[in-house]
């Protein structure tokens, strides 16, 4: 069985101690008897803290299983789009239907030939089967995001991706698979961050035409990418990331960046936004809309829930 390491992880992510909540000083309480001192936990980044939670549970089972669906998505260091639930998902062969417990979803289920390794010494699904679940049993934004990333860092192959989906069977024998092809085929390397497949998969929501990704124009300050471009209608759009301008140089860059982009006359329109009008198709409608893009789907009344949120 191939045993892998968990790109990523920094080294307190790796030694974090998960001990009794009477021994710490500041516990963190990650589930009945675990938990890690505040300052460790506060330390480590989002996927780090549920990689360790993911650890430390399945350590606590009485029995092997092999880790699966988003639990075995974190351990494999893959972005999450909804990170809420916490529960350890694991594939129980012996099961003949699901068991849900006190934070461990035992999923019955068979693992082929290939399907196990092990990732940072624990049993889990393979990569391919990993991005694969979440593309059948996740939401089609939740899957984009992650085939995004995985054809973008070379994990996996799309070729290979379909190969592995047409392997399980015909699309209406195992659920989900319609959608997970749909998101194989919709996905693109080219997208550089979650907030940009969020993003995308809004926009084609509402209506929207396909952009062009990473898209260069030629400028007086010279060569800039811009994340999304429609050149029908003439609009760039521009995905900000919360921490992207703390520094007020970068601000003034980017200004300076934007002011270059809007005199060129291709350009007509210029919209920008951030995460919480990504996963918001009301709120993207309306700045897509402002900035000229046509659109030909209403906005849901019902704003979607927002990572997080």
């Amino acid at each position: 069985m191939v045993a892998f390491h968990a790109a990523g992880m920094n080294a307190l992510a790796r030694t974090a101690l998960v001990r009794v909540p009477s021994a710490l000083h500041e516990p963190v309480r990650l589930f009945h008897g675990a938990a890690v001192e505040r300052p460790e936990w506060e330390a480590l980044s989002p996927l780090e803290r549920r990689r360790l939670f993911v650890r430390a549970r399945y350590g606590s089972l009485q029995s092997e299983c092999v880790v699966s669906g988003t639990s075995a998505a974190a351990l494999w260091g893959l972005p999450d789009f909804d990170a809420t639930d916490w529960r350890l998902h694991v594939i129980d062969v012996r099961l003949d239907k699901t068991h849900t417990g006190r934070g461990v979803v035992r999923h019955a289920g068979r693992i082929r030939n290939g399907e196990r390794v092990v990732v940072d010494g624990i049993p889990t699904t393979s990569l391919d089967r990993t991005v694969l679940d979440i593309a059948r049993r996740q939401s089609f934004t939740h899957a984009v995001v992650v085939l995004d990333h995985v054809l973008r860092s070379a994990l996996v192959s799309r070729e290979g991706l379909v190969a592995a989906l047409d392997a399980l069977g015909p699309p209406g024998r195992l659920r989900g698979c319609r959608q997970a092809a749909a998101a194989i085929d919709f996905a693109d390397a080219r997208a550089e961050s979650p907030g940009e497949s969020i993003s995308r998969v809004t926009a084609r929501d509402l209506g929207g035409p396909a952009p062009e990704l990473q898209r260069e124009f030629e400028t007086p300050l010279g060569r800039f990418r811009t994340d999304f471009w429609w050149p029908d209608a003439g609009v760039i759009g521009e995905f900000d990331g919360r921490l992207k301008y703390d520094d007020p140089r970068a601000l003034w860059d980017e200004k300076n960046r934007e002011d270059a982009l809007r005199r060129d006359p291709e350009v007509r329109g210029f919209a920008r936004w951030t995460m919480r009008e990504a996963a918001d198709a009301r709120a993207l409608a309306a700045v897509l809309s402002a900035a000229g893009l046509p659109l030909f789907r209403a906005a849901p009344i019902g704003a979607r829930r927002q990572p997080g949120s």
